[in-house]
């Protein structure tokens, strides 16, 4: 099954495994699954392995620092980077 999002994928030149991800951040595979079954990231999984974009990873340095520095929860989360994804659509509309 491929998860795909709003920015095509294809246009992206890199992609991590999720082996490369752990050992970046230091995290636990189940830490970035759980992230994943909140809705926080939507890596593409590709015979049952997960690649994420290097989109990806700069959403999940923001989860990390909202989780760890702010203290939020991953609903906490949620709400800040749809916040967060409004504004750079306001400011997109606003250049138009």
């Amino acid at each position: 099954m491929i998860h795909k999002d709003a920015v095509d994928r294809e246009e992206r030149s890199d992609v991590y495994a999720i082996t490369a991800v752990v050992a970046q951040f230091d995290v636990a595979p189940e830490t970035l699954m759980r992230y994943e079954r909140a809705g926080l990231l939507r890596p593409d999984v590709i015979n049952e392995v997960r690649f994420y974009s290097s989109a990806d990873v700069l959403r999940l340095t923001t989860i990390r620092r909202l989780t760890e520095i702010c203290g939020l929860n991953l609903a906490g989360v949620d709400v800040v980077l749809r916040l967060l994804e409004e504004i750079q659509t306001l400011q997109r509309q606003l250049e138009d």
